[in-house]
């Protein structure tokens, strides 16, 4: 089970105590799994070909990343890894189930159907483009923002109609703090849907940009409930980090408090959480309790 084993799909990565949080903040955009392995794991060298094809079949649609125990022992511990093989799925940054010990096919499939499309036969030229879009997945989650770029630049340059590859780039830049250019290729989507989500990340950047830290911020709500700026710039926070729910108790909060507060701002950055998460079943959650603070 050597490392050239992981090495040929864009969506199977290796796992270090040096990237674990950016493969963590991936788990935002798409499924983890997690695989706790170890060269003298038996039933793990069986379990590796039933999870690569699962994740080739998938192709980009969650990674599968890949945890060596014997080189990751605290990382292991620190996730509760008891014995191996141990399955992990993480969701947006959240442990959303387990498998642990040798399993069927079938049972991994079941842990991960409730976060997955299905596993279709694409056409060639959709499996090429869903080949780049998990490339630069992976070089997101690896912090590898030049490439990424470079990437998309050549995918747009062949394919200058090819949305996804645009709101991609925004994306990218975005990560790196290029807000003024990520503005720049969303205003060039004339779809104002497809663009919609950007451009709600991009807001939420923008509010915390030079602003303080989410300590600072977490410190400040504790030790006065009547602080609505560090709610609102801790809800902002809390959208980036991937934990909406979190972010809407404390814009409804401020909602109820002062709808004066930057001219009613935490009603207005509700609507573009709403927008951010589009087609997200907590959207229409979201919009009933929105409704009924108001009214």
């Amino acid at each position: 089970m050597s490392e050239a084993n992981y090495s040929e799909a864009k969506y199977i990565v290796d796992v270090t105590p040096q990237n674990i949080n950016d493969v963590v903040q991936l788990s935002a955009r798409m499924p983890v799994l997690l695989d706790f392995w170890a060269e003298w794991c038996e039933p793990c060298k069986a379990l590796a070909p039933v999870l690569e094809k699962i994740a080739h079949e998938y192709a980009g649609q969650f990674v599968l990343a890949k945890v060596d125990t014997d080189t990751n022992q605290m990382l292991a511990q620190q996730l509760g890894v008891r014995s191996i093989p141990s399955l992990k799925l993480i969701v947006q940054g959240q442990l959303a189930g387990e498998l642990n010990g040798a399993q069927p096919e079938s049972e991994i499939r079941n842990l991960l159907a409730p976060y997955l499309g299905d596993a279709v036969e694409a056409e060639p030229e959709a499996d090429e483009a869903m080949d780049l879009v998990a490339q630069v997945e992976q070089a997101r989650a690896m912090g590898a923002h030049d490439q990424a770029i470079d990437a998309l630049q050549m995918a747009m340059k062949e394919q200058p109609k090819e949305l996804k590859y645009q709101t991609l780039m925004a994306d990218v830049l975005m990560d790196i703090e290029r807000l003024d250019d990520a503005q720049s290729v969303l205003d060039n989507i004339a779809d104002e849907k497809v663009k919609m989500p950007g451009l709600a990340r991009l807001f939420f950047l923008r509010e915390l940009a030079g602003f303080e830290s989410a300590e600072s911020l977490q410190y400040r709500v504790a030790q006065d409930s009547n602080d609505l700026e560090a709610r609102y710039y801790l809800a902002a926070t809390c959208v980036l980090a991937g934990e909406p729910d979190a972010a809407m108790e404390l814009l409804l909060e401020i909602v109820q408090k002062d709808r004066e507060f930057k001219d009613d701002g935490a009603r207005l950055a509700i609507l573009k959480l709403i927008e951010l998460l589009e087609g997200d079943p907590a959207v229409a959650r979201y919009r009933r309790r929105l409704f009924a603070c108001l009214h």
